[in-house]
């Protein structure tokens, strides 16, 4: 009966959700997906050491990643990891946190990566801003070159690139373009879900004038439940004029899940000013086509009502008259648990896109050491 079926799931037996985690580090992306497969990608990283609030206090990513992620023996895993693009905002602490070496090198309290997917600017651009982008470029190029060898195939070793350059034309075969669908992730045709890349498309990649922002990976990530499908956008920091072009090629992609762009940004959603403007009329039209089903996520700091951009009020007030209730749009920065910080978390199931509790202890900074791991 029913009543055994969530004894069973809850003791760790099948658990038939998909789950999407955000997680409040200010104005940047983290962005967690487990799938009912038990596959655990994570798009983007930005774990801080000081809050850009001092009124709010820090929330512990890594020791949520290290509680909620699956296990080989001691050493805590992603099965990928996904970069929007090079932005310090994106990649903070993917050094200090993550294994970026071989396998054998890997470090018990830091997480492997088994596979890392990286936007083909990052490999292509000799003027990355941020320590992170810099050693997230060394680790794409030490697993690039064992492509073609048996050791590329080895967890931890996994590579794929979002997106295409004439300058990486050699490695077609672990690129997925804009408007393909990821065939598989860490070796595995099968993961619960599927990925279907939006950007970038080759000429931002491959122009050197354009902006690190106009080469942003972006994807649309749909679960098949039952005879439902429920798909989650994640945008990055795409910018009004890119995001025009997007929605031109995929205008049946309604969306369920939403994460803003560029963290609630104005300059997303229009090329006009931010104080006088107006929403672009293809991208309102876009949103209000899921308006009755949509959550629509900032991942930034808490918006106010003042000149800050992003996040922009006047952002979040256009999102919210595309959203049917004002609770489905959802800043992380006013998501707390005993006035604690803590991520949003959005449960995917047959019957639909609900938000799930998180109750679990805060840490100011993110120095959580392992212990054991048995029960992962």
């Amino acid at each position: 009966n029913s009543t055994v079926v969530s004894f069973t799931a809850f003791n760790g037996g099948i658990d038939m959700a998909n789950y999407v985690t955000f997680f409040p580090v200010g104005n940047g992306d983290m962005t967690l997906f487990s799938t009912e497969d038990k596959v655990n990608f994570l798009i983007d990283c930005n774990i801080r050491k000081e809050s850009e609030d001092d009124e709010s206090e820090m929330y512990d990513c890594n020791k949520y990643l290290h509680d909620n992620l699956e296990a080989d023996g001691k050493q805590v895993y992603l099965d990928a990891f996904f970069l929007t693009h090079s932005d310090h905002d994106h990649c903070r602490g993917i050094e200090e946190y993550f294994n970026l070496c071989a396998p054998s090198d890997c470090e018990i309290d830091k997480i492997r990566i088994n596979e890392l997917c990286v936007p083909a600017r990052i490999l292509v651009d000799d003027n990355l801003t941020n320590d992170d982008a810099k050693a997230l470029k060394a680790e794409a190029e030490r697993r690039l070159d064992l492509y073609g060898k048996d050791d590329f195939d080895v967890d931890g070793n996994r590579l794929k690139i979002i997106g295409y350059s004439e300058d990486l034309a050699d490695y077609a075969d672990i690129m997925t373009v804009a408007g393909e669908t990821i065939s598989e992730l860490n070796g595995e045709t099968d993961f619960g879900c599927e990925i279907f890349v939006l950007r970038p498309v080759k000429k931002s990649t491959d122009d050197e004038d354009a902006g690190v922002n106009e080469c942003t990976a972006s994807f649309y990530i749909s679960f098949a439940m039952g005879d439902n499908t429920y798909s989650v956008m994640i945008m990055g920091d795409i910018e009004c004029e890119n995001w025009k072009e997007v929605i031109s090629l995929n205008e049946d992609k309604e969306y369920d899940v939403l994460l803003a762009p560029h963290h609630c940004s104005w300059h997303a959603i229009s090329t006009e000013d931010t104080s006088t403007g107006s929403i672009d009329s293809l991208i309102e039209e876009y949103l209000q086509k899921s308006k009755e089903k949509a959550y629509i996520i900032a991942s930034s700091k808490k918006i106010k009502r003042n000149a800050d951009n992003p996040p922009s009020y006047r952002a979040m007030n256009a999102y919210k008259n595309c959203v049917k209730n004002d609770n489905r749009f959802i800043c992380t920065a006013d998501e707390l648990y005993n006035d604690e910080p803590i991520p949003v978390k959005l449960k995917i199931t047959k019957q639909g896109v609900t938000k799930d509790s998180i109750k679990t202890d805060i840490k100011k900074h993110s120095t959580y050491t392992p212990k054991s791991y048995g029960e992962y």
